[in-house]
């Protein structure tokens, strides 16, 4: 059901509302709320009086009444303690007089649940355990903002409003005990604070007398506000704070406090708040990298950063005249649209650049005719980028003027591209390409399922109405983003001529999470597997290798990617003639906790799946790609009896099939999960970790891959794209072994052409990356990376991605809502608690049928131990708080039962993560009978597994518990969320710890630090030729190339003496080796060499007569982490089996088998002069 954004609009700020209500308050006066007179002590009646719900009136203004608990019980952030208030003086605070038993008991509940029990809390970034937590012992008594204001603003208005609770006994007429109920009134002081005598003081404190609204006094209140002033480029940076200094002897501390505190700073009409002074206006020095920020976000204005709170101020104005203190900050990010408008004959509109008409299905027009718009657009957008650089600050304008040349350099690639399309046969691939694209994006996405009668499945969905054939897709309004047919054409020149400059460049796709990154990355796939096929059908192996570091990600995208391969195929049995007879195929390569590695472990498998055994681990595969059949067990009708349909064993291997029968691919689907299958089948496309290119150490076969056969001799040609997504995450230890590793993997895709090394093309994606040149020189030895879509001068304006506009009220579109929540009063374990029920009960106060986008409550997790205690507390003690919250609000009619809670971490199998996503895709259905009302998740607790490959964009509703370590996975997590930003916007809380320092810092600057947040993405280390990683990872390149690159004879046996055979191989190999090392690391060069030559020098001495350790054998090497004898220790060297850690401890020893110290140039070998 499509929801009208305007009521999705207010019922996310309902849920927001309803946290801030629970957590600061005060409490919303409801309709059905009875209005209530102090006048001397109150008896009621009865009981039933008692319990009803009441408000009072102040100076015609109704204030909230608290009737079960003390306001400090009640409300947990927003206060103003007295000054010198600690702990266990707020702990100690006077609990509310109960009699009834009832309330009682829920007293003592929630009692127990504020008890500070989380005592072993994580309070370190490092996540360890620290049993005594650092923190500051006394409440928060002070809160201030510092800001900047022109020399001509004269006077300041500070305002501080507040709640505060006055007790009022009642009690029922015939009962001797009472009940103390708090009676909330809005209070307030005003400080006039003339700028030109704090000039003179720079310092000023002063007294304020806090007032009601019918200017009553307030006596007991002492507050003091203090102003600092210091002038910088011309301007003054003040800082104002307000401190609680009441302290009356023997007077109730909870009247002392001030809750929902809000101090206020206004100009003077015609005056406005300066922009706080920006980096490069205060530093002397800018680094390239720091410029291109403050280039592209110079127009985000930062006016104000708090000081115990966080500053407020009004979004998208320039005019600001109010700045204010907040506990709980929002801010609402841009939605980008990758909408593209041009002008034609001076009119905007909307680019639309349909695949059918590229494929040549629906317009008879060439594709360069429907291209050239984009083309003239872009140009014409660079053009006027050139003229605003007038506008650029002076110090910026040297970037400003790199970034466009960037821009135009990615133009001229476009236009080339655009070009090469007058050859028939790359117009022929271009077609294709774009053909099956359209395919894969109407077919297979809707998973079929069905059930047995009469022995034969019966659908819920025919064949017919799920997969559209070529001559349906006439009509197909599907349309390419402009940057993702931008990118096409932009890499069309380094596929078609392996000879070009490009070829050598690492395009790396830097959009917004759900932009559509991977589209772009498949087309430029489809086009490199039509062409290799139309230029020699007979060369068909391995084409495009994708890596991903995740094996979430790794899974969803193999979904995707299969059903591009199945849309290929489909064509290729269309057009035999010309894409030849060999079929396009896909294979996954990760783990055996995904896929089996042999078929005799795929066939126990299957023979579990179809006993019906409990817990039996499912094959990745669940649907048809090409029409969504269920690939799994189908129910008979009128009976329990179930059966698998969708794999079975031919010819001695797993074959997945559709279990329906008018299918294309109900014979076989061009699909290999068994690792033994993929080194004899070799599939066009190969998915894999970039852990499992561990196994090129191990696994000989896997030379098949990379086209080299027996001899070591190249049958077919190797891959010639390389795809690597989320390539932020290939970072620290992870990505300084890959660094390295990465070289065997180039030198095993190395094509011969003309007596010419030809690289492949390299092409990365990501939504979050910082110094991303860097990072692609260590990571693949290239001298040169582009972003694509290059930055312009703003961070919002790319032309390929702007911001979406409401051009009726000419203001951005509603877009991820961000709010911070910080408790003073109470753990993040309770901050949990308070939160997710007020976000939970909340959504049941929606109209049924718009509840479904803030129904599901997705919670992030930075470690599994707090994932844990949040399991526990979903268990346990959130239902009960809500319980007791929505009798507080006497909401008995509309309380939320949370009983659908999943978890959603890497301890769970890979079938397991599959089906849990499949049941987060479910939509809020309420069941009409009210007996389980829905089956849709309440609530899942997730860890790192969903920052990349979790697309489910029904998901509006996130809260995320404690700062993130880096801010790519705060962005890459908040974008699980609100990804129909046009219909459903996202919302995403961030609960911070208050035993955190850099939790507190976050909020303090939580609206600096969201302006430009993706400004604050942290850069990655990469250091592969360090000497940790030289430790570790050389042996295995070394290994890995000797067993893959040379005869079958050395990937047998390392004997030297056919190892020596190719020597000629081994020095090319370690030449362009240490060329890398020279253009990452200069330092690391003699080191590399020395070890690299120790390596070949052990094999020669060595003697031995195996690769793995073995009683039996003299073998070479040992997976590190496991024990084997000391004595075949000594000679054998430990080899890796993941590019993450090491599995037990590794202790060192002296070694003298490499040197000693008679060494000198005449013991050396002859063949050592070749490694010099």
């Amino acid at each position: 059901m499509v929801i009208p954004l305007e009521n999705a609009c207010n019922n996310r700020q309902k849920v927001i509302d309803n946290v801030k209500e629970e957590i600061i308050g005060p409490g919303q006066i409801r309709n059905h709320y009875i209005k209530f007179n102090p006048i001397g002590n109150t008896i009621f009646e009865s009981r039933e009086e008692l319990y009803k719900s009441y408000y009072w009136e102040v100076g015609g203004t109704k204030e909230e009444i608290l009737q079960r608990e003390t306001p400090t019980q009640r409300y947990v952030s927003g206060h103003l303690f007295p000054l010198g208030t600690n702990e266990s003086d707020e702990v100690t605070l006077e609990t509310p007089i109960v009699t009834d038993s009832n309330e009682a008991q829920e007293s003592e509940q929630m009692d127990k649940l504020f008890e500070y029990k989380e005592g072993l809390e994580t309070t370190e970034d490092d996540g360890e355990v620290e049993l005594f937590p650092q923190r500051n012992e006394f409440m928060p008594s002070t809160m201030g903002l510092t800001f900047c204001v022109d020399k001509d603003v004269t006077e300041l208005k500070v305002t501080l409003e507040g709640g505060a609770y006055t007790p009022h006994n009642v009690q029922v007429k015939g009962e001797s005990n009472s009940l103390q109920w708090w009676l909330r009134e809005t209070v307030g002081g005003i400080w006039c604070l003339s700028l030109s005598q704090l000039i003179k003081q720079r310092q000023i404190e002063k007294y304020v007398e806090m007032k009601n609204k019918k200017e009553e006094g307030f006596s007991q209140y002492h507050i003091q506000f203090q102003a600092k002033l210091r002038e910088v480029s011309g301007k003054y940076i003040i800082t104002i704070s307000v401190t609680n200094r009441s302290a009356i002897p023997n007077f109730n501390r909870q009247q002392l406090i001030l809750f929902q505190a809000i101090m206020s700073i206004n100009t003077p009409d015609g005056h406005f708040f300066s922009v706080y002074p920006k980096q490069y206006e205060m530093k002397e020095k800018l680094t390239e990298e720091e410029a291109s920020t403050e280039l592209l976000y110079r127009n985000e204005d930062v006016y104000a950063f708090g000081h115990g709170c966080a500053a407020n101020w009004e979004q998208n104005s320039k005019n600001i005249q109010q700045l204010s203190t907040t506990f709980m900050p929002e801010y609402e990010a841009l939605s980008m649209t990758p909408n593209v408008f041009i002008n034609q004959e001076g009119e905007e509109v909307e680019l639309e650049i349909k695949m059918s008409d590229l494929a040549g299905l629906s317009s008879d027009d060439p594709p360069k005719k429907i291209l050239n718009p984009l083309i003239k657009g872009y140009s014409e957008w660079i053009e006027t980028k050139w003229r605003e650089i007038d506008n650029v600050p002076r110090r910026l304008k040297f970037i400003a003027e790199k970034h466009l040349k960037l821009c135009k350099e990615s133009l001229d690639r476009m236009e080339k591209g655009l070009k090469l399309l007058d050859d028939p046969q790359i117009l022929e691939a271009f077609r294709l390409a774009n053909k099956a694209m359209l395919l894969q994006q109407v077919n297979g996405k809707e998973r079929r399922f069905g059930r047995i009668e009469e022995k034969r499945i019966i659908f819920d969905k025919s064949f017919t109405e799920s997969v559209d054939d070529e001559c349906r897709l006439k009509s197909a309004s599907n349309t390419w983003r402009a940057f993702q047919i931008a990118f096409i054409l932009m890499s069309i020149e380094s596929l078609v001529d392996e000879n070009c400059t490009s070829r050598e460049i690492v395009d790396l796709i830097w959009f917004p999470t759900g932009g559509g990154k991977t589209e772009a990355y498949l087309g430029v796939a489809a086009f490199q597997m039509i062409l290799r096929r139309l230029k020699n059908p007979l060369d068909a192996g391995v084409d495009v290798m994708m890596r991903y570091t995740l094996r979430l990600l790794t899974a969803d995208q193999f979904q995707r990617s299969s059903r591009l391969i199945c849309a290929l195929e489909y064509l290729r049995r269309k057009n035999n003639l010309k894409l030849g007879d060999i079929p396009f195929s896909i294979g996954i390569w990760v783990g055996s906790n995904t896929t089996p590695n042999s078929n005799k472990s795929a066939k126990i498998l299957l023979s579990k799946l179809q006993k019906n055994e409990k817990n039996a681990q499912q094959f990745i595969v669940n649907s048809c790609s090409w029409c969504g059949a269920n690939l799994g067990y189908y129910h008979e009708t009128g009976s329990k009896r179930k059966y698998y349909f969708g794999y079975q064993i031919k010819d001695d291997r797993l074959v997945a099939h559709c279990p329906d029968k008018n299918c294309h691919f109900h014979e076989e689907l061009p699909i290999y999960i068994v690792d033994e299958t993929i080194y004899e089948k070799r599939p066009t496309f190969l998915i894999g970790t970039v852990d499992k290119f561990v196994q090129l150490v191990w696994q000989p076969k896997a030379r098949a891959l990379f086209g080299i056969d027996s001899k070591g001799n190249r049958f077919i040609s190797p891959p010639a794209l390389i795809v690597q997504d989320e390539l932020h995450l290939i970072s620290g230890p992870l990505g300084t072994l890959t660094g390295l590793f990465e070289a065997l993997v180039e030198e095993l895709c190395l094509k011969d052409l003309d007596g010419k090394v030809v690289k492949p093309k390299i092409i990365a994606a990501t939504a979050t990356i910082k110094q991303f040149e860097e990072q692609s020189r260590a990571l693949f030895g290239r001298k040169n990376a582009r972003l694509f879509p290059s930055p312009g001068l703003e961070n919002e304006d790319s032309f390929f991605a702007t911001p979406a506009i409401n051009k009726e009220l000419n203001r951005p579109m509603p877009g991820r809502k961000y709010i911070g929540v910080y408790t003073t009063t109470v753990r993040i374990m309770m901050s949990q608690v308070m939160a997710f029920s007020a976000i939970l009960q909340a959504t049941s106060e929606i109209s049924v049928e718009e509840r479904d986008p803030y129904w599901t409550l997705l919670s992030f997790y930075n470690t599994l131990r707090e994932l844990g205690g949040g399991l526990t507390l979903s268990q346990t003690d959130i239902p009960q708080y809500s319980n007791s919250m929505a009798l507080r609000k006497d909401l008995k009619k509309n309380i939320r039962y949370v009983n659908n809670i999943l978890e959603l971490t890497s301890r769970k199998q890979s079938f397991e993560i599959a089906k849990t996503i499949d049941d987060l895709k479910l939509a809020y259905r309420p069941n009409k009978e009210k007996k389980d009302i829905n089956s849709t998740i309440d609530l899942c607790l997730a860890s790192n597994i969903i920052e990349v490959g979790v697309d489910i964009d029904r998901l509006s509703v996130m809260a995320i518990v404690g700062q993130p370590k880096m801010t790519a996975q705060y962005i890459q997590v908040s974008g699980r969320v609100g990804r129909r930003w046009w219909e459903r916007p996202g919302l995403i809380f961030t609960l911070y710890s208050n035993t955190k320092s850099r939790d507190k810092s976050h909020f303090e600057h939580f609206r600096e630090y969201h302006q430009k947040l993706y400004a604050q993405v942290e850069p990655t280390s990469v250091t592969p030729f360090s000497d940790s990683c030289l430790d570790r990872g050389l042996h295995a390149v070394v290994v890995g190339f000797l067993r893959q690159a040379l005869s079958d004879d050395v990937a047998r046996v390392p004997d030297w003496k056919e190892i020596e055979k190719h020597l000629n191989k081994i020095v090319a190999f370690y030449n362009r080796l240490i060329e890398r090392a020279k253009l990452v690391d200069l330092e690391q060069v003699g080191e590399l060499q020395n070890r690299f030559r120790d390596i070949l020098k052990k094999f020669e001495t060595g003697n031995y007569t195996a690769w793995k350790v073995d009683p039996k054998v003299n073998g070479y090497m040992y997976s590190a982490g496991t024990t084997i004898p000391h004595a075949l220790k000594a000679k054998a060297e430990p080899m890796i089996n993941s590019m993450r850690n090491v599995d037990s401890e590794c202790r060192g020893v002296i070694s003298q088998i490499y040197r000693s110290d008679n060494d000198d140039d005449s013991t050396k070998s002859s063949w050592e002069a070749l490694f010099s």
